[in-house]
């Protein structure tokens, strides 16, 4: 007995360990996630914005660099356009030839009336200004200038267009020149964004590694919280499941087996969190009720009569008001109103029909029938999985959901290959494994939800 009981502790202790390891685990991983979202956003809006003025400076510079070698006409130009003499045309064409055997590719100079004077092109570029020129003369208001840059042949050019200013700082004409970016400025440009942007880049990631302890350390006591309540409300569990058990001559293991199959059938379908946590607390407590049914009748070896198997029926609407008691437990009362309901209406208590029945009790039905036929029970031998399978399709449509059940088959031979050679302790370590996951993925890391977020 002494023997027994240590083995037991031991096994208690091996949970115990295995169950906060899994809680640390989960919300050590969600904080590195909520934590790897909030670099990636920090790295995408500053590193973005920082880029956008980078831009905007670069552009400006760019700018600036232009208007220095194209002010040389500026400075040159007296007259109004319109009245210039040949010396003063030629001279300032020699000018816009200067500047074109630059940085410049096109440079043409207006008068106030907005009409051509004098244009210098380099040799080989016409192409270029004859593919930007739908870009080109975009005439300023008064005193101001315009200016878009453009990628074209792999050269970054800049159209620019600024009124020149003759004696009184009057406007004489305009200017408007293609100029080229060379290749030493864009490769200086680049050097500088990407310096500026991997700066920026290690600054977020340096600051969010030093947020990952101190968060670590804020949440250790919610890691120690949230792995009390994983483990006290699986042990209030498992005291419920146990003394339904025991009163009805049944095991622990069908609640392990059937809440288990009930499970992965949920998650086959897809079910949400919400509805996956309900169904696992339903099956773990879907004969909750029984508890209140009186011995003679809930220990009967023979057949009830009608009057008994209408005081049996009782423990459905006993175990709804069980759990009425527990706001944690509430949605677990679908799978314990509802779990001997049939497809065809002909279940009780209310004998609802198909789809009417919640999903999850539709669910749980075919978990339940499957384990009580595959087990071995006092009054009778356990079923070949072949036969149970076949069992289930015969009564699709009339006591299981027959969608529920072609799914169930196609899953159930690897479901029972995998829990069938467990011992009780081994399957409720595989239970507790998976019933962890579905109720930590629900729990707040920087706090405890209501009622439904509860770990078992």
């Amino acid at each position: 007995m002494n023997q027994e009981t240590n083995i037991r502790k031991d096994f208690d202790v091996k949970a115990d360990t295995q169950a906060a390891l899994a809680t640390s685990q989960f919300i050590h991983r969600k904080i590195l996630v909520r934590l790897f979202l909030g670099w990636l956003f920090l790295c995408i809006m500053i590193g973005g914005s920082v880029l956008w003025l980078e831009i905007i400076r670069f552009q400006q510079f760019i700018h600036e660099l232009a208007l220095k070698e194209s002010a040389i006409l500026s400075a040159e130009t007296t007259d109004n356009l319109e009245q210039l003499d040949e010396s003063a045309f030629q001279h300032l064409t020699t000018l816009a030839q200067q500047l074109v055997n630059q940085h410049f590719l096109v440079v043409e100079l207006y008068d106030l009336d907005k009409q051509l004077r004098i244009e210098a092109v380099r040799q080989g570029q016409e192409a270029i200004e004859y593919s930007i020129d739908r870009y080109r003369h975009r005439f300023p208001h008064q005193g101001g200038f315009s200016r878009a840059f453009h990628f074209i042949n792999d050269q970054l050019l800049m159209v620019i267009l600024v009124p020149l200013k003759g004696p009184g700082n009057a406007i004489a004409g305009y200017f408007e020149g293609i100029f080229q970016v060379d290749q030493q400025t864009i490769d200086n440009i680049k050097y500088e964004l990407l310096r500026i942007l991997l700066f920026v880049t290690i600054s977020i990631t340096f600051t969010t590694l030093l947020m990952y302890p101190i968060i670590l350390a804020l949440n250790r006591g919610l890691i120690k919280l949230s792995n009390d309540l994983l483990m006290g409300n699986m042990e209030l569990m498992n005291v419920l499941g146990c003394a339904i058990a025991e009163r009805d001559s049944d095991t622990n293991s069908h609640n392990y087996r059937v809440t288990y199959y009930a499970l992965r059938l949920g998650e086959t379908i897809g079910l949400s969190g919400e509805d996956i946590r309900n169904l696992i607390t339903g099956s773990f407590l879907h004969d909750v009720g029984k508890i209140g049914i009186r011995d003679p009748i809930l220990l009967k070896p023979g057949k009830l009569t009608p009057q008994e198997f209408k005081v049996m029926e009782t423990h459905v609407s006993l175990g709804v008001n069980i759990l009425s008691k527990s706001s944690w437990l509430s949605g677990a009362q679908e799978v314990v109103a509802f779990h001997h309901e049939k497809y065809d209406g002909s279940g009780y208590l209310q004998g609802l029909k198909g789809k009417a029945i919640p999903l999850n009790a539709r669910i749980f039905a075919i978990a339940d029938v499957f384990d009580a036929l595959t087990s071995k029970r006092p009054y009778k031998e356990s079923w070949s999985m072949d036969d149970a399978i076949a069992a289930l399709e015969r009564e699709s449509g009339s006591h299981f959901d027959p969608k529920l059940v072609s799914i169930f088959v196609t899953i159930a031979p690897a479901l029972y290959d995998e829990v069938s050679g467990l011992e009780e302790s081994q399957m409720v370590m595989l239970l507790q494994h998976c019933i962890a996951r579905h109720f930590l993925a629900s729990a707040n890391i920087t706090g405890i939800k209501s009622h439904h977020s509860n770990a078992i």
